[in-house]
């Protein structure tokens, strides 16, 4: 199986190795300077193979640059930012961006044909490294090797920076991501910047990145730090609560554990959680999966089990009483009684779980 998974992996990045090497052929008659950029130039220093890969292609344009994409046949996600997607490539023109109204897309885009200029609109320095395809040769205008080497979120510009609302979620979902430590001064100005712009969706966007993250704990840090508990959730925490959530958040089996653990330890309304984040279905129903009690008996799951499989309950309460779920077949099916009673189930079900001996399975 492992094998087989390695496998995959390697044939996949032949494949990209093969479009990227399909692209430097497809550009060269035009320019001599197209460059990855973002992340994916920050996740080959960190020795993480990129998903995806951004393309930025300078020298060519925008008329020029949109019939190439269509002999390309790759697509439009937005002709007025200049950028189209080929299989795992987002390919773009250089541009710098000036806010004009609220909101996260409330930019105005103009080409730039200066690579230092262009980077300055990102949001942080590891995200603005430059790669020429052709060279190999790392354009680093403000420090990111440095700061990825020190393991430090820095944003680039205090203007460029406040404009854009959603990089205070950016800074945290990395953090917990990478295991990054956020700048002082970053952290300075993600507590006055206001997130009320931002939309359901694209929170939602970030957090999801976080739920799926090795370091939870780095991110909940930065959850507090940034402010975004308090403007998101109105929520404050003491010391007390921090390390008893910090020390939990070591673990992340799964996706909907940062919520479900935040939720019952703040007494939080699933409902206003859900609203807040936009919360898909198979989130909405794991965070309401109930809290496992001090004492936790053979009755009780036996009647939690009557609602879904206990799987996901045990997962979210650090593995509880796995063994015992197991050996009684409920992981992946739920209770099924066996006599019920057609005039009154309800009676005949209760009277079943409660007929059996009360074994205490966690405590």
């Amino acid at each position: 199986m492992k094998n087989s998974h390695k496998s995959e992996k390697l044939k996949v990045k032949n494949e990209k190795f093969e479009d990227l090497k399909f692209l430097k052929k497809f550009f060269a008659p035009y320019t001599s300077r197209v460059y990855l950029v973002g992340g994916c130039v920050r996740d080959k220093i960190l020795g993480i193979t990129p998903k995806e890969y951004d393309l930025e292609v300078y020298d060519i344009n925008p008329e020029k640059f949109d019939s190439l994409m269509k002999k390309l046949g790759a697509k439009g996600v937005g002709k007025s930012f200049f950028v189209y997607k080929w299989k795992n490539f987002d390919i773009a023109l250089p541009r710098i961006e000036s806010k004009i109204s609220k909101g996260h897309k409330g930019f105005k885009v103009f080409i730039t044909q200066d690579e230092k200029t262009a980077s300055k609109r990102r949001d942080f320095t590891m995200n603005a490294l430059m790669q020429n395809i052709y060279t190999g040769k790392i354009l680093d205008f403000w420090g990111g090797i440095n700061d990825i080497k020190k393991r430090i979120i820095r944003h680039i510009d205090d203007k460029t920076f406040t404009e854009d609302s959603l990089r205070v979620l950016r800074a945290m979902q990395f953090s917990s991501r990478l295991k990054f430590k956020v700048a002082d001064k970053t952290i300075k100005l993600c507590r006055l910047i206001d997130l009320s712009d931002l939309s359901r969706e694209r929170i939602y966007m970030e957090f999801e990145k976080m739920f799926k993250s090795n370091y939870l704990y780095y991110g909940f840090y930065y959850f507090i730090t940034l402010c975004i508990a308090k403007k998101l959730f109105n929520l404050t925490f003491s010391k007390k609560d921090f390390f008893y959530l910090a020390k939990i958040y070591k673990h992340n089996p799964i996706e909907s554990f940062f919520l479900y653990h935040l939720i019952y330890y703040k007494h939080l309304n699933h409902a206003k959680v859900i609203k807040i984040l936009n919360l898909p279905n198979r989130l909405k129903r794991e965070i309401k999966i109930k809290k496992r009690p001090k004492k936790v008996t053979n009755r009780f799951l036996y009647a939690l089990a009557l609602k879904y499989p206990l799987k996901t309950f045990s997962i979210l309460n650090l593995n509880c009483c796995e063994e015992w779920i197991k050996k009684e077949n409920l992981w992946d099916k739920k209770y099924r009684p066996k006599h019920i009673d057609p005039k009154n189930p309800r009676k005949s079900i209760l009277k079943e779980i409660r007929n059996y001996p009360v074994e205490i399975i966690f405590y």
